[in-house]
């Protein structure tokens, strides 16, 4: 099998398993549906707003933090996949780069908000800062480092860039996109903290509120 194959299969189990571990019962409330489905979309149109030097390097915000603090590991895994099928779709990446892209900027950023969510609610005291501040503002920072890093890795062992136009057009960037991408989802979340936090699973109130 070759390096692609073995990242589509990758990619397509990681995607079943997230379907198994899914919480399908929610979306039999039409708000959450409503909910799910806005959020995507809205996360789409940072998508689409992507730049680059280099046409096989698109740079983009992820805001997978944000959706992961909202909806679980499961279903931001299967949002990701959603959101990089569309970036096909429309041809803004070609279709043998999504299994790597869905798996370096989709899966890996959500495993890194999530482990960053454990690790805060193990070592740190729960309060509403430590949420917003850590899991929100410095979740989305390295979520962006390790999936920029991962992607570097998947495209330089496929030869589609050579390291040098890596460096120049993407890592050479790379402080630039973590600080606003932290921005941008720390901002969501905390909006969502303050005025829906109904709306963001991982925020419980009898933890961060009431401890």
């Amino acid at each position: 099998m070759s390096p692609d194959s073995y990242l589509t299969v990758l990619a397509g189990a990681t995607l079943v398993a997230a379907m198994m571990k899914s919480p399908w019962g929610r979306f039999r409330d039409t708000g959450f549906q409503h909910l799910f489905l806005g959020a995507c979309v809205a996360v789409l149109f940072l998508w689409r707003m992507r730049t680059g030097i280099v046409p096989a390097v698109p740079v983009h915000f992820l805001c997978l933090t944000t959706l992961t603090l909202m909806f679980g590991v499961p279903l931001a895994i299967i949002a990701a996949a959603v959101l990089t099928a569309a970036m096909g779709v429309t041809g803004l990446e070609a279709w043998s780069s999504l299994p790597g892209s869905f798996l370096a900027l989709g899966v890996m950023p959500i495993l890194v908000t999530w482990l960053t969510l454990n690790a805060s609610r193990r070592y740190l005291p729960p309060n509403p800062f430590v949420y917003i501040f850590i899991c929100a503002f410095f979740g989305a920072a390295a979520a962006m480092l390790v999936g920029v890093a991962t992607n570097s890795v998947l495209l330089l062992g496929s030869e589609q860039v050579s390291f040098s136009d890596l460096r120049e057009s993407y890592l050479a960037i790379l402080p630039l996109m973590m600080f606003p991408e932290a921005f941008i989802n720390g901002l969501i979340v905390t909006g969502l903290v303050v005025f829906k936090p109904a709306w963001i699973a991982s925020f419980d109130d009898d933890l961060y509120l009431k401890s």
